[in-house]
């Protein structure tokens, strides 16, 4: 299989590469800092397993390569049905 050694920088793999950089940078902050809570670190893992899950989605397309998931992963069903249920 020749898989692509140079990602262009316009792929939206790449901007979302940038934005769980940000994120994995800014919750490493908050867990060395001197008071790092559970309300300040669950927010920033959410939004960095969205973002990881997306990113897997998104390479498997631009690679055309098929995504085999666990069964144990999360998905956005679920995610939208919990949301939906807590109001």
């Amino acid at each position: 299989m020749n898989l692509p050694t140079h990602i262009p920088a316009s792929r939206a793999s790449t901007k979302l590469l940038k934005d769980l950089t940000l994120v994995r940078e800014k919750l490493q902050g908050v867990e060395d800092s001197t008071s790092p809570t559970v309300d300040r670190i669950n927010p920033l893992r959410k939004i960095d397993q969205e973002l990881s899950f997306r990113l897997l989605h998104f390479l498997s397309a631009e690679m055309n390569i098929p995504l085999s998931l666990p069964e144990n992963m999360p998905n956005d069903d679920e995610d939208e049905e919990h949301e939906e249920g807590s109001f």
